[in-house]
């Protein structure tokens, strides 16, 4: 592995970083500004002290609003110092000091006396705090060594109760207060102001403290006891402490001291079951979700698990939700939120548990759909990740999933949730098993309303008609951000919308091809009807999309049929061929047939795919007495064989006598080379949509672009997961896109790893496949020149440290999908004592988190971090992947482009056929008079694309309209 390339002085610079016990240190005494007490409506200007040197910005901010403060300065500005117990000071540094120094028995007491402090509703608030902050940073890693985290992952929900500077400082100055249960209608004048104003120093309030305050007490604002800052710690800096001396569970190493981590789960459960000051239950509810993460930590306690889970199911389910001060302006749905994301951590736990806690975890996300429109689309994308870890239980519920989702189909912001959740669900048979035919037509119908939706968006200039929330996603954390929804651009709308729009589309043919085919003629009927619909001008209208849908219906709804292969000729075939070519409707039709043995090769070429079919007439041995006329042979009582024509298969297959409406007639196309080269360009495109993405491999302690791409090797978790997201495949002679990767010289690696199913295909970029060559290429730029093209990157992180967007410098880089694993270890020898029901296994969890280019639109969904078990992650991940390459792929045509499927290209090349081909045909009877030119025709008209058609039902067909003898003259396109 390479090593990190860092000179004398930036050596130095790390050696003189300060500890964590230093930082805590400087944590506890920061100096925090606060605004005097106001008269209502008053202007509060917040000024910004000098921090201290080794302050890290990750840690929040303690302060106190006490009696002993200076008087207010008259600029209305006031600084307050913190006067924190000194004793809950040492408790946190000592504890630091002994992982530092390596006394696990000292620090077992430590903790225990920092459990104590943070149960003990008598210690003064701000030295309770400050004992929480530590112990909810506490992790472990796969063997039990006891961390502390320096940076939490807590800025989304920090963010969302109002706890980080961006948040604040708007709020702070708007100095507004919402009394009602609705939120403002701008969410930047969200007060973020704690209810500490008359707090008592001695003691914590009480349950009854966080939903009753008076008007006048809402009035008085005093500053926040934690928060967190904008800015955040390099990579380096959040490195945790470990200690190996001190674990999280005992290991049978006498030589090891284990805390029991159950005592701080009673508190985590007593502070959420009973309620504390909002500043304390307001911490642990952003800082839980990233602990519960931790899985390694709480394993070994799942009863406490249990109890945590229906604990917080209970509160949601009947609406007993804790409710924040009036005057932090936050409401009961901020607060479900929060209980929402924790609940999505414990998905990761349903392992261990009965089914029946897994279905009524489901249930607890259904009410979360529509109890707090706030909570909605946090408790759809846990659905989505139920579908994948716990497909049993949401198939049990599938019916009320539906249900519930079809009745928001009018809430646009919801959309691509929704849509999203429906192209997972399509992937995993297990979770729709009891899906019958009512069921398929509803998901054909949510699909079909968000159609309506923006084709009436798009009829109203762009202005939707229907609901839309007045919450908007934050880029940070996926969910409610503080700016109204009219800041966003209109262009941006727009490519909302066409994703939507594309999505459904996506979801209507994946759930067509996943009904069994003795259903799938049952739909297409109303598909038919919905798919079709009136303009503005009331004119009948069928776009690409639903055309190119159709024609998959057209080739699937009685055939399961794949990928054809061209068989190939019999060697007397050589030489011995008749081919022609026809536009039979939306299709390009050739037929070749062997003038000796009468084999016929027929092609079908559609928008969804091609067709290769062999066609054979089947002949009866004439009768001895039998006497040939012309070239009919007399086969003497013998089996023969006769000449066969492509024009004769054509109208076995195609016609009858009944006459054909000129416009419907088949068009035959000249043997030119002009047909050619277009046929051969139809060939080219391919019948799936392709994508690719980069799998990237980050090795322990990497950080920089080079060292990361010259990985040749990586871990055992790494290969297993890449199995899992495709199949290796050969690269030279591929005949597959290979989507820039080298199929001839070996220069890009002999291997990939690719997926396709009969829609998608996506081919990974794997840089530990591809070759080095150091000494010529050493900022390994042959793998850069993939990597730095692909829209999405998969990264594997197992340096330990955070992934930081922009790592891979490129323009064209939007997404990254990071993978941080988490082995679970329990070893036989553990004391039962401390795993309550588990037998020794080892398991692998892994977070995943979506980060985005920052001129994405901050409602990019798949933003909040999900713990996925390693058997489903494969899957969960490649889906990702494909929704987010649909959207760049968008996104990146927005400046004027347009993203045209493969389906649509080919339907296009169809399409300019038919134009530059259409009415061209003459009789091949041009000796008989009045069968030739169209004058001799009678000057029968010829049509174009949107004409208007008159004629006559006649001999069980449709006749011209005063021309009935081009209707009945089949020699003309044959």
């Amino acid at each position: 592995m390479p090593k990190d390339s860092t000179d004398d002085s930036s050596a130095a610079k790390d050696n003189a970083r300060p500890t964590l016990s230093e930082r805590f240190r400087s944590l506890a005494f920061r100096r925090n500004n606060g605004a005097s007490p106001q008269k209502s409506g008053a202007h509060v200007d917040l000024s910004v002290d000098q921090s201290p040197t080794h302050k890290p910005p990750n840690f929040p901010d303690l302060s106190q609003n006490h009696s002993g403060r200076k008087d207010a300065p008259s600029s209305a500005q006031l600084s307050l110092e913190i006067q924190v117990d000194p004793t809950s000071l040492r408790l946190g540094e000592r504890f630091l000091d002994c992982l530092e120094t390596d006394r696990p028995r000292v620090a077992k007491q430590v903790y225990e006396s920092l459990v104590s402090s943070a149960a003990d509703p008598e210690v003064l608030l701000e030295n309770r705090l400050s004992s929480i902050c530590l112990l909810a940073r506490l992790r472990c890693d796969s063997d039990g060594a006891v961390q502390v985290a320096a940076m939490p992952d807590t800025q989304g929900l920090a963010a969302l109760l109002a706890r980080t500077e961006r948040c604040t400082k708007p709020l702070q100055l708007s100095n507004r207060h919402p009394s009602t249960e609705e939120a403002p209608p701008s969410r930047s004048g969200r007060s973020a102001v704690a209810d500490n104003s008359n707090r008592s120093h001695s003691r914590s309030r009480t349950r009854s403290a966080i939903g009753e305050q008076s008007i006048e007490e809402s009035i008085e604002q005093a500053p926040l006891l934690w928060m967190y800052h904008d800015q955040q710690d390099s990579p380096r800096d959040s490195a945790p402490m470990t200690s190996f001396s001190l674990t999280a569970y005992a290991t049978g190493d006498p030589s090891v001291v284990a805390i029991d981590v159950s005592t701080w789960l009673d508190v985590i459960l007593d502070v959420l079951d009973k309620g504390s000051d909002w500043e304390v239950y307001s911490y642990v509810l952003v800082h839980l979700p990233s602990q519960l993460a931790n899985i390694s930590l709480f394993v070994r306690h799942l009863g406490k698990m249990e109890k945590l889970h229906d604990l917080v199911a209970s509160q949601l389910q009947k609406n007993k939700v804790f409710e924040p001060p009036a005057s932090t302006g936050l409401k009961k749905g901020d607060v479900a939120l929060c209980l929402y994301h924790t609940l999505t951590v414990l998905i990761g736990y349903c392992g261990w548990w009965p089914p029946q806690k897994m279905t009524d975890m489901v249930h607890t996300f259904l009410v979360g759909i529509s109890m707090w429109d706030r909570t909605a689309r946090c408790c759809i994308h846990a659905l989505t990740l139920c579908c994948h870890e716990i497909p049993k239980a949401v198939d049990r519920c599938l019916r009320i999933i539906l249900t519930k989702m079809s009745q928001i189909i009018s809430q646009s912001h919801l959309a691509i949730d929704v849509l999203e959740f429906l192209n997972h669900l399509a992937r995993l048979p297990a979770a729709y098993s009891s899906v019958g035919e009512e069921l398929q037509r509803t998901i054909f119908g949510i699909c079909v309303g968000y159609l309506r939706n923006i084709r009436d968006t798009r009829d109203n200039g762009g202005e939707s008609t229907h609901t839309r929330s007045s919450h908007r996603l934050s880029r940070v954390s996926g969910e409610s951000n503080l700016q109204p929804p009219s800041g966003r651009s209109t262009d941006t709308e727009k490519d909302l919308h066409e994703y939507v729009y594309t999505l459904a589309y996506h979801i209507i043919t994946h759930w067509f091809l996943a009904i069994s085919i003795e259903d799938r003629s049952k739909h297409v009927g109303w598909m038919a009807k919905n798919l079709a619909w009136k303009d503005r001008s009331g004119n009948e209208t069928v776009e690409e999309d639903s055309q190119v849908t159709l024609d998959m219906m057209h080739r699937t709804a009685y055939l399961d049929l794949g990928e054809t292969l061209r068989p190939p000729m019999d060697a007397d075939d050589e030489g011995r061929m008749i081919k022609k070519t026809w536009l039979l409707g939306m299709s390009i039709v050739t037929i070749e047939t062997n003038q000796t043995n009468g084999a016929t090769y027929i092609t079908k070429r559609q928008a969804s795919g091609t067709t290769f079919s062999i066609y054979r007439q089947a002949y009866q041995p004439l009768p001895s007495h039998h006497v040939g006329a012309g070239d009919q042979v007399n086969g003497g009582g013998k089996n023969s064989t006769a000449r066969i024509f492509p024009s004769h298969v054509l109208l076995q297959l195609a016609s009858t006598i009944s006459p054909m409406p000129i416009p419907l007639q088949p068009i035959v196309l000249p043997e030119n080379a002009l047909t050619q080269r277009a046929i051969s360009t139809f060939d080219r495109i391919d019948t799936v949509d392709g994508h690719k993405a980069g799998v990237i491999y980050v090795d322990s302690g990497q950080q920089e672009e080079q060292e990361i791409l010259a990985n040749t090797t990586a871990s055992e978790r790494f290969g297993t997961f890449l199995e899992g997201l495709g199949t290796q495949v050969q690269l030279q002679g591929a005949t597959f896109n290979t989507q820039g990767l080298d199929r001839t010289t070996d220069m890009d690696g002999t291997h990939t790893f690719a997926w396709r199913d009969r829609v998608t295909e996506i081919v990974y970029h794997v840089p530990t496949l591809m070759p080095n060559n150091l000494a010529v290429d050493p900022r390994c730029t042959n793998k850069k020149r993939h990597i730095g093209n692909d829209f999405v990157n998969i990264i594997f992180n197992e340096s330990g440290l955070p992934f930081r967007f922009g790592t891979f410098a490129s323009a064209y880089n939007f997404v990254n999908i990071i993978i941080t694993p988490d082995t679970v270890h329990i070893p036989a020898s553990s004391p039962s004592s401390h795993v309550e029901g588990v037998e020794a296994v080892t398991r692998d969890f892994f977070r995943v988190q979506v980060l985005w280019d920052p001129s994405f639109p901050e409602n990019f969904p798949s933003a909040t971090p999900k713990i996925v078990t390693a058997s489903t992650l494969p899957g969960y991940v490649r889906q990702l992947v494909l929704n987010a390459s649909v959207f760049c792929l968008l996104w990146s045509n927005r400046g004027g482009g347009e993203y045209v499927s493969s389906w649509r290209s080919r339907l296009r090349e169809i399409r300019r056929l038919r134009e530059r081909y259409m009415n061209t045909a003459t009789s091949a009877n041009e000796g008989y008079p009045g069968m030739g030119t169209a004058e001799d025709r009678g000057g029968a008209r010829s049509y174009e694309e949107g004409d208007d058609w008159k004629g006559t039902f006649t001999m069980g067909g449709m006749a011209e309209e005063d021309h009935v003898l081009m209707s009945l003259d089949f020699t003309r396109w044959t």
